[in-house]
């Protein structure tokens, strides 16, 4: 893959167990890598002095992005008119902030995330025991999302109409731990007109075997699922219509419900080449359909095949709260380095907000849905500026305050089935085959043509992986 770019980053979630969060965000931020400034023993370079201090500059754009960031506008009035964690006020040009983002790039903000890490990590692994599929190393579901449109301020965007495929800021995909509500892998993608199956197996390059995967039926082929079992890792997905398959054994069968073993895919056309489990039912509305690799009912149930699938809706809720309620469908720029920046300081907060989340529900003795993420999103910040732990304010008026509630979410009801009444197959019953996939060619480009005298468009942003956690 040409014109890559890797980071290596890890979450921020450790603001969220400190009460003084302005003061850990300045220990975190000084530590940091930045563009060198300088030092009393060297000979002051040329131009004028930073007014700015690199701490000064970071800590004034993450407290600004928590409050609900607009523009840059938002971030240098901040930095005129108030205090930001002891620094005073300045004199300075937004032009002036912008051109020192462009200075700092990407790494400052990746070397931020990963400042929390070895606090966060023991903490999240022990709030987030296993209950479904204790067997799998993590549970993760992946997806992607298309981001919004920038505006056309710059000159390569202006001859473009409006609804123009080249005005969306690009895609992100990405892979989201279940367990710890943390992303763990977010991928930033140029073209976004492709398929969501190209590059996926690079979403799973670093993942432990034995994990579970969850995604939807946009990733669905016979090679994609041969692929995970070969891997040794273990998924779950529902079944496309009309898909044909031949059942191999019946583990349990009565009217709309049944448990078996299945080969996917038909004699003389494709068809895939490990053995898979179909399990389907009814629950008054629908008729519910799941394909996995767990063969054994004894190790995954009809009903929690049903309960994992169902929170596959995770990442969904996860991609909500960055678009949503964190403002990432509206773009501070159109330069790409910016919506990346943007984009960092975005899956930050999510980090932080996720966090406070799991640890609120901990404490409280409730399910994470039960604490509220988008009340979260709205007071926290005020919370902070007026000095409370936002945690220890959850814990006293969460409740009263519908902070804490029940959840909402859909529960979806499985019927049990006894393993008394299942039959089990013989142990030498084959479990793979010949493989045969279709070959795709690619689809033909049928996007708008691009007026005549137009000016070359700008050369797309390189393919940027950002690995934000690795329990």
């Amino acid at each position: 893959m040409e014109n890559t770019t890797a980071v290596q980053v890890l979450p921020f979630s450790a603001l969220v167990t400190s009460p003084a969060l302005p003061q850990l965000l300045s220990q975190a931020v000084t530590s940091l890598p930045t563009p060198a400034e300088a030092s009393p023993t060297t000979r002051r370079p040329r131009g004028r002095p930073l007014e700015v201090s690199w701490v000064h500059l970071w800590m004034g754009l993450l407290t600004c992005a928590l409050q609900g960031m607009k523009s840059y506008q938002d971030w240098w009035r901040l930095m005129c008119s108030q205090v930001v964690g002891g620094f005073a006020p300045v004199s300075v040009t937004d032009d002036a902030l912008i051109k020192r983002l462009r200075q700092a790039g990407l790494e400052p903000l990746t070397q931020l995330l990963s400042a929390g890490a070895a606090l966060v990590a023991p903490r999240l692994a022990a709030l987030s025991a296993p209950t479904l599929a204790p067997f799998a190393t993590s549970i993760v579901a992946i997806d992607e999302t298309t981001l919004d449109a920038v505006a056309r301020h710059l000159s390569c965007l202006r001859p473009l109409a409006k609804g123009d495929a080249g005005l969306l800021a690009g895609k992100l995909a990405g892979r989201f731990n279940i367990r710890t509500q943390q992303w763990e892998l977010v991928q930033f993608r140029a073209n976004v007109l492709a398929n969501c199956k190209v590059e996926v197996l690079s979403l799973l390059d670093d993942l432990a075997q034995g994990s579970l995967v969850l995604f939807d039926l946009g990733y669905f082929s016979f090679a994609w699922l041969d692929y995970l079992t070969l891997r040794h890792l273990w998924w779950i997905t529902r079944l496309r219509d009309k898909v044909q398959y031949q059942i191999v054994h019946v583990y349990y069968r009565h009217q709309e419900i049944l448990d078996a073993l299945v080969w996917l895919g038909s004699a003389h056309g494709p068809r895939a080449g490990c053995l898979v489990r179909l399990v389907r039912f009814g629950d008054g509305a629908q008729v519910r359909c799941y394909l996995t690799n767990v063969l054994d009912p004894r190790q995954l149930s009809l009903g929690d095949i049903a309960r994992l699938y169902a929170r596959r809706w995770d990442i969904e809720l996860a991609i909500l709260t960055l678009k949503e309620q964190l403002g990432l469908h509206h773009w501070w720029s159109s330069q790409p380095l910016l919506i990346w920046q943007q984009i960092l300081v975005m899956l930050l907060l999510a980090q932080l907000l996720q966090a406070l989340r799991l640890e609120a529900a901990a404490l409280a003795g409730v399910d994470p849905f039960d604490v509220s993420l988008p009340l979260l999103v709205k007071y926290v910040p005020s919370l902070i500026q007026q000095g409370h732990d936002p945690l220890s304010w959850l814990l006293t008026y969460g409740r009263p305050l519908g902070f804490i509630r029940p959840s909402t979410r859909l529960e979806i009801r499985a019927p049990h089935i006894a393993v008394q009444v299942m039959t089990f197959p013989p142990p030498d019953l084959p479990l793979t085959r010949k493989a045969r996939y279709i070959d795709y060619k690619p689809r033909p480009d049928r996007s708008p043509k691009k007026p005549k005298h137009s000016p070359p468009p700008a050369p797309p942003p390189p393919f940027v992986q950002l690995s934000l956690f690795d329990l």
